[in-house]
């Protein structure tokens, strides 16, 4: 492509072959998240709303998992049509979950901040601290699978029938089985939170309108491709069938195709001057 120069537009362009070798996941994430970034920042927005009233953030966060379900299908969506279906719909089983999910939260900040100090006062009493680093450790890293769960939980409730107590049981049984993946995406998060934390005045404005959605789509982009190898998949397969969310993938029917697919395999055009023919006066 010439920016400030001549651009020949005889010559074809490379076009997309249509069996180009896939990119790698980290390319591919990006190039998946700037297509999305400005509807991610709208969609921040929304959920943020609706996680003002406490009781909601489990409903919200599941209105939210239902549009970045689709973003990470690479199917657009109608941010708020799309959200409120996810909200509605699962309301059931994610209230408990995010009421759950806040109550452990307070829990495990509470135990790292007590159990320390108990700690003290036991050494200074004389006494020894390793029980009180013991329930520290116990707590933080009960409140930690609990977190590495939920990157399973809310997409199930969304994407699943399974009743609340299998999706648990799924939740847990996925941290498990793709633990490598789980710490790489609680890193992502614990850094992004960190910076927060230190930066309280960035947060002010990154929680509103970037942060949420963006974490929401680093756990769905790393985790819902394990939900549909471990749950979703062999469900279908199972009973002989297709699983419909790959249904854009395959190709068109011969008689319903507009267009045959030709990528990479465009002739050059010729691009020399015609002779102009004799003018018969």
């Amino acid at each position: 492509m010439a920016l400030f120069g001549k651009y020949d537009y005889n010559k074809a362009g490379k076009g997309i072959a249509k069996n180009a070798p896939k990119k790698k996941t980290f390319f591919a994430f990006l190039e998946l998240y700037f297509r999305y970034a400005w509807r991610l920042m709208k969609l921040n927005v929304v959920t943020f709303i609706f996680c003002i009233p406490i009781v909601t953030i489990g409903p919200a966060l599941a209105g939210m998992t239902k549009v970045l379900r689709n973003y990470t299908l690479d199917k657009s969506a109608f941010i708020f049509h799309e959200f409120w279906k996810g909200f509605s719909n699962n309301w059931k089983q994610s209230l408990p979950v995010g009421l759950l999910d806040i109550l452990f939260a307070v829990s495990a900040v509470t135990a790292f901040q007590v159990y320390p100090k108990m700690g003290e006062q036991a050494v200074a009493a004389g006494g020894s601290s390793t029980p009180y680093t013991i329930l520290c450790v116990i707590s933080i890293s009960f409140a930690l699978t609990l977190l590495m769960m939920n990157f399973y939980i809310m997409p199930m409730i969304v994407a699943t029938d399974l009743s609340l107590k299998n999706i648990i049981k799924n939740g847990f049984f996925l941290t498990c089985v793709c633990l490598k993946k789980n710490v790489f995406t609680l890193l992502i998060i614990a850094l992004i939170t960190a910076f927060m934390i230190i930066a309280p005045d960035m947060a002010m404005l990154l929680v509103p309108f970037w942060a949420i959605s963006f974490m929401g789509f680093v756990i769905m982009y790393n985790s819902y491709p394990q939900i549909q190898k471990y749950v979703i998949n062999p469900y279908y397969e199972e009973r002989g069938m297709d699983n419909p969310e790959y249904d854009y993938l395959k190709p068109l029917a011969i008689e319903d195709s507009i267009f045959t697919d030709r990528g990479g395999e465009e002739a050059p055009i010729d691009g020399k001057k015609k002779k102009k023919g004799k003018i018969i006066s």
